[in-house]
Formats: structure tokens, C-alpha cells, sequence
């Protein structure tokens, strides 16, 4: 039996790593399904040498296998699709572990003929939500429901839902704690932090998280949070702080976006800065090191306050100029505020 994850983070990446740990299965038998361009960390390569790296669901835009009216487009893109996993997976029978159901992957990996069940994994925020969204509504449903899921069952078998539990071969949800997936408690399995002790060569006082505010605010407002947060770091007395930039600051289209940021970190604190190297897993660091922690609404913070970390979030400051973080409740229980200074 194979087993295939859905690898597109490091949170992702720690748990699968944490199952095939857990329930002894050999890493040869593993396929990791990279996507969203994300590279494993580079001591796991040799661990995992069936790799498949795809430019599937980069996001939202990108990376579809469904091309729309161009029905050969897309018999083109599943046949590509099959390839790739077909060369690894030589026929045998398979688990598949998604992050979610709503995506085209999910859909192809499932009505394989080989795929004998899938799990949902934890990834993020949105595994702790209280409702499982539907994909389509309205009028898209009754297309969905009357054209695409019954002329392209192999991309939208289980993609009307965000986790698809009526579905014959689903098996369950499996989480780093109780509290996710509230809605699958009958069929959730706690495997535990799934993250390592790691040696930064220095103590850090505190990390920041540069989140994307630029998604939600201007440059000018996000000038006046750091300014703002710097002022209430200052006050912390901290000798240094560390920080890793969001993933999305790597995309070459974000060049500028990137050579912003920093200018305007440097800019509003006034105590050392040390950059974090793209593959340090935050979560890991947090575990070590039980050092505080500043973001907006990242993931982070629930996995650094198991772990035992200080987590505060500046998401007061932010809904001066945004609503768009009014309803990240989870984040605002388990961090202490950056209250407007």
C-alpha cells in the first residue's frame, strides 16, 4: 500500500512526516505531492525520494487542471496529471491525505481507481473553522450538479464541499489537536505537535511574522501598524528580534512588495533585526525556544502557544483600517492583543 500526501507547507509537510512516523510506515512508500511550489526541508530529501513536484493550484488563478469549454484542454491536463502520479505509484493501491476537498487534485486523486480512501489533514486557520463550506451555489451548483460533476467526474467527484465526509472513501480528519475540525469530532484523530527541536546558533527574544498585509491595507497603513508595533516591542525591552517573511513575499512578483517590507521593518524598529532563512519552520523555532511571537492572524500562533510560547496579535491595530480580520476569533483567544498604542 502507498500512501500519498498533499504537501504544500511546512505545517503540512511536519505532519505527514509525524503520521508516517506514528504508524511505521516505510518512506518508501510515501509519495509527497508538492504543490504551491514549496521545496521540503533539504535534510528530508534522501528520507523521501519519491517527490512530485507540480505547479497544480499555485492558487486560486492558477494551476487548474478544468480548462473550461476546451474539453481537450483539459482530457490533455488529467492525462498530465496521471502521468506524473501513474510513474510512482506502478499500480498499486494507495491512501491519499488532502488539506481539502475543493480543489481539482483532490478529485483526480480520489476517483483513481487505485485510491483506497483519504484522509483530511490539518493546514492552517481553516481546518478550525465551524462550517464546511459549499463550492458552489445557486445557479453554479445547479451547474455543477447537471454538467461538470457528471461530464468531469474525475475534477469535481468530491469538490462541492471543503471537506467531502459523505463521500464513500473518506476516512476521516487527522489534526495536531481536539479543537480542529469541530464539525468531524466522531472521526478525528489527534496525532500531537508534529514539529522538531531546532538550533538557530542564538537565543531570539521574540520572532515577527511578516504577514501580506499588503492583501488588506495600503503601504501608508502599514507603515502606521509597524510603527505602532515597534513602539510596543521597544517597550518590551527586547535586545533583538528575529522575523521570516510570509511565502508570498518569494514569488518574483512580489520583488518589490518584498524590497518594501524590509525597508519599512528596518524603518520603524530600532533594535537589531535578524532575518529567518525561508525553510526555518517557525513553529519549530517557537517550540525551541519558547520565545515570544507577533503576527497578524498566521497559524503559527496555535501551534507556538501549545508549545508554550507568548503569542500576541497586532489584528487590533489592523481593524482600524480593515474588517477583514473581525472574525479571526481563534487567533484573538489564544493571543494577547497589540492593543492601539
Amino acid at each position: 500500500m502507498k500512501h500519498v500526501f498533499y504537501v504544500t507547507s511546512h505545517l503540512t509537510f511536519n505532519i505527514a512526516n509525524k503520521i508516517v512516523e506514528l504508524d511505521a510506515i516505510s518512506p518508501d512508500d510515501c509519495i509527497l505531492l508538492l504543490a504551491r511550489e514549496y521545496q521540503i526541508p533539504e535534510k528530508f530529501n534522501a528520507c523521501y525520494p519519491h517527490q512530485i513536484h507540480t505547479s497544480y493550484n499555485i492558487s486560486v488563478s492558477q494551476g487548474r487542471v478544468f480548462a473550461g469549454a476546451n474539453i481537450f484542454k483539459t482530457r490533455k491536463n488529467i492525462q498530465h496529471f496521471d502521468s506524473l502520479v501513474d510513474e510512482e505509484l506502478l499500480g498499486e493501491d494507495f491512501l491519499w491525505y488532502a488539506s481539502v476537498c475543493s480543489n481539482d487534485v483532490c478529485s483526480l486523486m480520489v476517483t483513481k481507481k487505485n485510491c483506497k480512501g483519504f484522509f483530511i489533514i490539518e493546514d492552517g486557520l481553516a481546518s478550525y473553522r465551524g462550517f464546511n463550506p459549499q463550492t458552489f451555489t445557486g445557479i453554479r451548483y445547479i451547474v455543477y450538479k447537471l454538467v461538470l460533476k457528471p461530464f468531469f467526474r474525475r475534477i469535481f467527484e468530491v469538490k462541492n464541499h471543503f471537506i467531502s465526509n459523505d463521500s464513500p472513501k473518506f476516512k476521516g480528519c487527522i489534526a495536531t489537536n481536539e479543537r480542529c475540525f469541530p464539525l468531524h469530532q466522531d472521526c478525528l484523530r489527534i496525532i500531537g505537535l508534529p514539529f522538531e527541536d531546532i538550533d538557530l546558533g542564538f537565543q531570539p527574544d521574540a520572532v515577527l511574522s511578516v504577514d501580506p498585509m499588503f492583501l488588506f491595507i495600503n503601504e501608508g497603513q502599514t507603515k502606521e501598524v509597524y510603527g505602532k508595533l515597534a513602539a510596543f516591542i521597544h517597550d518590551k525591552g527586547y535586545k533583538s528580534l528575529a522575523y521570516k517573511l510570509h511565502p508570498r513575499f518569494n514569488a518574483k512578483s512580489n520583488a518589490h512588495l518584498k524590497a518594501t517590507y524590509l525597508d519599512m521593518l528596518n524603518h520603524s524598529f530600532s533594535i537589531p533585526l535578524i532575518e529567518l532563512a525561508p525553510d526555518v519552520v517557525l513553529e519549530s523555532v517557537l517550540k525551541s525556544y519558547r520565545c515570544d511571537f507577533y503576527t497578524s492572524n498566521s497559524s503559527v500562533a496555535i501551534y507556538g502557544s501549545a508549545a508554550g510560547a507568548q503569542c500576541f496579535t497586532y489584528i487590533p491595530l489592523l481593524q482600524s483600517y480593515t474588517s477583514a480580520f473581525d472574525n479571526d476569533k481563534l487567533i484573538l483567544e489564544i493571543c494577547k492583543p497589540v492593543e492601539k498604542y
